[in-house]
């Protein structure tokens, strides 16, 4: 692993980020989770039953890689912990995780309409595919059973008629992959009001994925 996430810039950063999603309405009421490992075994998150738009710094809470709280003051962690907890067990160069509701993107997955379209460079080259998790009730084990096959070669998901599920090197990277996915949902169906969307061609695609070498980036999975 990289060096370790400091443990006070990772509280900053949950509660920076907790509040921009419930401010652009990626989440509303008390949904949405978050996490940063800090070490190995250790992991902060957000509490259960608490509006992440008013977290403080106080309210995170420590869990190892169990989920076990290690500071018995700690509130209760996140119900849906055990799918942050499948992505680190899964990919040990991932830091981060994000999860959200938003509104475009899981309209698609309600609507059972592909949102795998490629219609904007930016997300050929940074998200390749999205893959949609088969559907799973929340906070049980079904979600980690649903994504384990998937987070080993993408670094996004949607969760079917649930939300979606961002992970990356920093808690930042993580939340601009949220981001970038729910600005394609909204392209995509701005698209389809004025007609349909046209997609890019396969060579055009090649060529995107060449560049990803310019960028310094690894080709993502399409």
């Amino acid at each position: 692993m990289n060096e370790k996430y400091s443990q006070t810039k990772a509280r900053t950063d949950i509660i920076e980020i907790a509040r921009l999603c419930y401010e652009r309405r990626y989440i509303c009421g008390m949904e949405g989770n978050f996490s940063i490992r800090l070490e190995e075994n250790l992991i902060l998150t957000t509490p259960a039953g608490v509006c992440k738009g008013k977290l403080n710094e106080d309210d995170l809470v420590l869990v190892d890689m169990t989920g076990a709280p290690k500071d018995a003051r700690n509130k209760r962690p996140s119900t849906e912990l055990k799918m942050h907890l499948t992505v680190y067990q899964n990919r040990p160069d991932v830091k981060a995780c994000v999860h959200a509701h938003p509104t475009y993107a899981v309209g698609f997955s309600v609507a059972g309409v592909d949102l795998n379209q490629h219609i904007l460079p930016e997300v050929v080259v940074t998200l390749g595919k999205i893959p949609v998790a088969p559907y799973a009730t929340p906070s049980t084990d079904e979600v980690s059973d649903s994504i384990a096959p998937i987070v080993k070669e993408h670094d996004s998901l949607i969760l079917d008629h649930h939300g979606a599920l961002t992970y990356g090197c920093d808690l930042w990277d993580a939340y601009y992959k949220l981001e970038t996915i729910e600005h394609h949902a909204q392209t995509l169906y701005i698209a389809h009001t004025l007609g349909g969307a046209k997609t890019l061609d396969k060579p055009e695609i090649e060529k995107l994925m060449k560049t990803c070498a310019t960028y310094g980036i690894p080709q993502p999975k399409l």
